[in-house]
């Protein structure tokens, strides 16, 4: 309740969507998702559901890179884009859409906690843990046991940390800061 108590008077909206449990606050988001074209590419290419569409492929990326793109879970985003949908994405399936979104929030919400990693003092790396090792495939178990950086298993420097071994699916890790006291222990 102490937060409470702390309250400023006057109108708060509060934080909400995926990206608050991203760790990144209101004031900090931004207003372009971090989402570069080639990686959005990769994973369209590699989801096998959607139609290989360069219309569709274009109007999708400039869906994922609006700021409110993380501001509802994947099933309302997707909802949404059908409504404005025209052309081609009119025959894309609700549930494929998601699954994709779902893709690419991983994604972006990825990026976002590596840059957010990159401000704080002492970091030294990323470690690499598998949400799901029994259906995580021979390189996502390669990424979480190599120590290709001196670090330990999984640990990676965050300028080497790789990318999404399985494109089109989401993110098979989880991604836990790694700093120099850490290391020590």
């Amino acid at each position: 309740m102490k937060w409470f108590w702390q309250k400023t008077a006057g109108p708060q909206e509060p934080p909400r969507g995926v990206v608050v449990e991203a760790g990144v606050p209101p004031q900090e988001r931004v207003d372009r998702l971090p989402l570069p074209e080639i990686l959005f590419a990769r994973h369209y290419h590699a989801f096998a559901d959607l139609p290989d569409d360069p219309e569709l492929m274009s109007e999708l990326l400039a869906w994922a890179r609006s700021p409110d793109f993380l501001r509802d879970l994947p099933r309302q985003s997707a909802r949404r884009f059908l409504a404005r949908a025209q052309g081609a994405a009119g025959s894309v399936e609700e549930q494929c859409l998601t699954a994709f979104f779902k893709v690419l929030h991983s994604e972006i919400t990825r990026r976002m906690y590596l840059e957010g990693a990159r401000h704080r003092e002492g970091v030294v790396g990323i470690r690499l843990r598998l949400r799901d090792p029994a259906t995580a495939g021979s390189a996502a178990q390669a990424l979480v046991s190599d120590d290709a950086h001196g670090l330990g298993p999984g640990i990676y420097p965050l300028n080497a940390v790789p990318e999404n071994p399985e494109p089109g699916r989401e993110h098979p890790f989880i991604i836990q800061i790694v700093t120099k006291k850490d290391l020590s222990q």
